[in-house]
């Protein structure tokens, strides 16, 4: 059983916290809100504030309250909540909140800001570990080129398994490859660790910032409307697997991930 108190776990520095905090708005995350009279309720995160280190999240079931009017969860009365949360491939985000307040956007809609915690569990089994280069944004860089013709793609590693790789890229979701693409002869610059060119298969890509949260289900559908909570450009996630790794590669590649992991815990 892994323990939530484990200093391993815990992360106390705001843009780790932000970080694990827009994980939480992946549409497969799975979010559980418990107050002190043991009451749950599902809810969503909808984005994070760098600058204010605040978050922003509703009821699941939100059907256009105002919460200050119709308050039935008890959101404004209660003093502590408590955040037990399954993101996006079985990592465990813990975490607790007081008394979260009122945000209204133009279009009507209301959610709740609470300050970033104090301190933020997140636990990931070891046999999916992935080393986080969140500290390090520049330490390590992708490049793909699906045309010669093109200008190429250029993402940042945010973390990366034996199995996978997660990466940033200042471009919105609609431009992205899609989920299923195979990205072909992906390079990686691992800076002093060396380089590496492997095949990629996108898993998921989901807006992080600047950008609507949720994308329509169809091309004739109307944009979704987006009130920007940060004022930042877009920043978009894609998260993708290794395709095809021989034994050499799977073994480069599994002594960088440890020599990461060795160097975020020295940071």
């Amino acid at each position: 059983m892994l323990d939530a108190s484990d200093p391993e776990f815990l992360l106390t520095r705001p843009e780790d916290m932000r970080s694990a905090l827009f994980e939480l708005t992946h549409p497969d995350s799975h979010i559980l809100v418990r107050d002190a009279a043991d009451r749950e309720m599902a809810v969503l995160v909808l984005g994070a504030d760098k600058q204010t280190r605040q978050f922003f999240w509703r009821p699941r079931d939100y059907a256009g309250a105002d919460f200050e009017q119709s308050d039935s969860m008890g959101l404004l009365s209660g003093t502590t909540f408590h955040f037990h949360a399954t993101a996006y491939g079985g990592v465990q985000i813990r975490f607790r909140v007081q008394r979260p307040e009122v945000i209204h956007f133009d279009d009507g809609s209301a959610a709740l800001m609470s300050p970033f915690p104090d301190r933020l569990a997140r636990i990931q089994r070891r046999k999916m570990f992935r080393a986080s280069l969140a500290t390090g944004p520049g330490l390590c860089q992708a490049t793909w080129q699906p045309d010669p013709k093109q200008k190429p793609y250029r993402f940042t590693v945010r973390d990366i398994s034996v199995d996978g790789v997660g990466l940033r890229v200042e471009l919105a979701v609609p431009i992205l490859p899609e989920r299923g693409t195979v990205m072909e002869d992906v390079q990686l610059d691992f800076g002093d660790l060396g380089k590496f060119s492997a095949n990629l298969e996108v898993r998921n890509v989901y807006p992080i910032s600047g950008q609507p949260m949720i994308q329509p289900d169809s091309p004739d559908e109307p944009a979704p409307r987006h009130v920007s909570l940060t004022g930042e450009p877009p920043m978009s996630h894609v998260g993708a697997v290794f395709l095809n790794l021989d034994a050499r590669q799977e073994n480069w590649l599994q002594k960088v991930v440890w020599r990461l992991e060795k160097g975020a815990q020295r940071d």
